[in-house]
């Protein structure tokens, strides 16, 4: 592996760690200037105020900006992110890691890599070809990219799941872990996520048509692909030759659209009542619930770099026109 590309990924690294720091700190600020005082969804409003003191004193609410500051990096060092205001004595991992954000990703990551592989072949295919198929095809996506997505998924949801009783309504599973056997639970699993999944995937793949299909056309009419023409290969290896420019546009929109592995898509998990970190950010909301909600933050700014990390490191072997060195891409 070259040299300057090994001190790129070191200063890529080094650079990723530094945006972070930055997100943390940006999280901590942004929490503590929200509107609304958190005590009010977890106290009667007949409580007397020293029981609403106490539970300010509880949350170290009542300490100096500076020390909650330290304790804050000090905590975020041992991995410790807090306790839920909601769910009382319970530490805001436990809430995020485990189930809800099993769920989430691997809903987010099927409707990605569904959306991406269907959108980028429907992509290349089109965009190479071109003519009046392309055009009425580009026109359909980007009407379907136009249509609400909570509208979409009240349509699945009613005639899919209620008119014609072929899906779930609502719901991430039927039955508990030790009530059946555990391909019963993965199939009753798989049938609960073809609402949402359907829903998402609806949603994405137009994006990734879009770009691929933009790419394509512009590239078909370059010198290298003509001149592969005059050599007499045959379409389908021309396209070959040309999907790694298309692969360059799909591995940019799943880095851009990382964050969506955490805090998934609100509105569909809301809708289909998928057990998620969507609707677990949806809920705490509305329950002012700011350590959950400061925790998927940050959960969401170490993907996001990582997710954006990895695609630097992929477009050098993608592109074979990107040289680096040090910093500079030339």
């Amino acid at each position: 592996m070259p040299r300057e590309f090994v001190n790129y990924i070191v200063n890529r690294f080094f650079q990723v760690m530094l945006i972070v720091l930055f997100g943390f700190i940006a999280a901590f600020i942004i929490f503590r200037l929200l509107p609304g005082d958190p005590t009010i969804s977890l106290l009667d409003p007949r409580v007397p105020p020293e029981a609403r003191e106490e539970l300010i004193k509880r949350f170290g609410l009542d300490r100096p900006l500076y020390e909650q500051f330290l304790l804050y990096l000090t905590n975020l060092a041992r991995g410790d992110f807090g306790y839920s205001f909601v769910y009382i004595g319970v530490p805001v991992t436990t809430i995020i890691f485990g189930e809800r954000l099993f769920n989430t990703v691997v809903l987010m990551s099927s409707a990605m890599l569904t959306s991406a592989l269907l959108g980028t072949s429907l992509g290349l295919i089109m965009g190479f070809r071109g003519g009046l198929l392309d055009k009425l095809f580009t026109s359909t996506l980007y009407l379907l990219a136009s249509a609400p997505v909570f509208w979409v998924g009240l349509l699945i949801q009613f005639y899919a799941g209620y008119r014609l009783n072929m899906i779930p309504i609502a719901g991430t599973t039927s039955f508990y872990f030790e009530e059946v056997p555990v391909y019963v639970l993965v199939l009753d699993y798989i049938h609960h996520m073809i609402g949402p999944l359907t829903v998402l995937t609806l949603f994405f793949t137009p994006l990734y048509y879009v770009y691929v299909r933009n790419v394509v056309s512009s590239v078909r009419g370059e010198d290298f692909v003509l001149t592969l023409r005059a050599l007499g290969l045959s379409d389908l290896r021309i396209l070959l030759r040309i999907s790694r420019f298309a692969l360059i546009a799909t591995v940019t929109i799943i880095a851009n659209e990382s964050a969506l592995l955490i805090v998934g898509a609100v509105f569909t998990e809301t809708i289909f009542g998928w057990n998620g970190v969507g609707r677990l950010l949806y809920d705490s909301i509305f329950k002012a619930d700011y350590p959950v909600l400061q925790g998927i933050f940050l959960l969401t700014i170490i993907v996001v770099a990582t997710a954006n990390f990895i695609a630097d490191i992929l477009y050098y072997f993608l592109d074979p026109r990107i040289k680096v060195k040090g910093l500079t891409r030339r």
